[in-house]
């Protein structure tokens, strides 16, 4: 039993709710069961309901023993003096408040159905990572599409709190905060946080002084990284050294260490230093980095843009110091792609958001529905069971829906789970028509 369970019930109404009696023996008629709250405090509140002969507003709170009342320290807390109700699976003790008055309390127990509970208990028990994945085929398809949906919105609305945040600490610089999102999706998966905190310590408007001497750009880039040495005889990494001492001593700049830097199990292409050399790139051939994403006609056209060219070394390195065969590195379809999901389309969504222009957050759905979708382990999985993405929005949603609800065994919070347990057998005195409707 775990008190989400019966926060599910209680929000759906599936107990009966004939002849309700308060441990005590006081009859209760409810009239408005109260709204759910999630953050601290009651878990209901503005609930209408009568004890007895008593009226009540108020609120509604759910543990599923009665002591942990105690335990959680509500007796102390003032947030908890406007509660009217105690609802829970078993009393083991009786409650009072911080007056001394008895709280009355609800048993939840005898009113629901076992098999209600049954089918809650064996959904969040199964599969591995998808808790539902054996028994997604007895969704309807309108049930997972309005699901994906919502949760869709859910990661865009997660991806702009995030920037928006950023945007607040760079005082309203669209540019900086474009530049370090930028940053942060070039380092996916293992190098996004140094190359963010680099972005961040190294203003675009700085690198933009600068921009016409490539050679120095790529100095205080790969200097702020630390990874520039002074035994590397090689010209171009020997001059890159010289200039970054000079630059950042200039500016002071204090470079990151080398050991923030991750190659392990990591392909080629992915090394930070031609992540860094690809940034470099781009602060030299682009200067209206926010109006690059708003005014691009399509992905493609954003993507295109992203493919910049680099110092001749780099056609025989993926690493300073380290020689390779001659190949031309590209940033690559997939990696583009990447970025577009990551960048382009939280930062569309973002700025509309924030001026209040809806236009752009169109804008980032129709990208996100015209793109394939993302080729990974996680959709393979979907695959496997019965969910096919079919498009970047789809991927977009199905990770969100596997990160935040059903890793997190959120069953009860996911239109899937609840379509599955509602499934459960009707609850006596309830048609099983009654129970849906609900």
């Amino acid at each position: 039993m775990q008190e989400n369970f019966l926060h599910f019930v209680w929000r759906t109404g599936r107990f009966d709710q004939q002849h309700l009696r308060t441990t005590a023996g006081k009859s209760i008629s409810l009239f408005r069961r109260g709204i759910y709250d999630g953050h601290a405090g009651p878990d209901f509140t503005n609930a209408h309901l009568r004890i007895g002969d008593t009226v009540w507003h108020g609120h509604i709170e759910m543990h599923v023993f009665a002591s942990e009342w105690y335990q959680h320290k509500h007796q102390e807390d003032p947030n908890y003096d406007g509660t009217v109700l105690h609802v829970v699976w078993e009393e083991d003790q009786p409650v009072f408040r911080r007056d001394g008055t008895r709280l009355p309390c609800l048993e939840m127990k005898p009113l629901v159905h076992p098999s209600l509970l049954g089918q809650y208990q064996r959904l969040i028990q199964d599969g591995n990572g998808i808790p539902c994945k054996f028994r997604l085929p007895e969704i309807p398809d309108l049930v997972k599409s309005s699901m994906l949906d919502r949760v869709l919105i859910e990661r865009l609305e997660h991806k702009a709190d995030r920037i928006q945040h950023l945007l607040e600490q760079q005082e309203g610089d669209w540019e900086q905060t474009t530049f370090i999102t930028l940053a942060h999706g070039l380092g996916i998966p293992a190098n996004a946080e140094p190359l963010e905190q680099l972005a961040r310590q190294l203003p675009l408007r700085l690198l933009q002084r600068y921009r016409h001497n490539p050679i120095q750009v790529d100095a205080m880039i790969l200097g702020m990284a630390g990874l520039l040495r002074e035994d590397d005889c090689t010209e171009y990494p020997r001059q890159l050294w010289k200039e970054s001492q000079f630059i950042l001593r200039k500016h002071h700049l204090k470079p990151l260490t080398a050991n923030r830097w991750k190659y392990l199990r990591m392909r080629p292409v992915s090394f930070p230093d031609l992540r860094l050399a690809r940034l470099s790139g781009l602060v030299i051939h682009h200067e209206n980095w926010l109006a690059n994403i708003l005014y691009a006609a399509n992905a493609r056209e954003w993507m295109n843009s992203l493919e910049v060219g680099l110092h001749p070394y780099w056609t025989t390195h993926y690493r300073l110091g380290k020689a390779s065969s001659p190949r031309i590195k590209t940033l690559g379809k997939s990696m583009a792609q990447t970025l577009v999901i990551n960048v382009m389309i939280p930062i569309l969504y973002t700025y509309g958001r924030s001026r209040g222009e809806s236009i752009w957050q169109e804008k980032a759905l129709e990208l996100l529905s015209k793109l394939p979708a993302e080729q990974n382990a996680i959709m393979k999985t979907w695959t496997q069971y019965g969910i096919r993405p079919t498009s970047a929005a789809d991927s977009q949603a199905l990770l969100q829906l596997r990160q935040a609800y059903c890793l997190k065994r959120k069953c009860l919070h996911c239109a899937l789970g609840c379509h599955l347990i509602k499934e459960a057998s009707a609850i006596p005195g309830k048609t099983r028509k009654q129970l849906i409707t609900q």
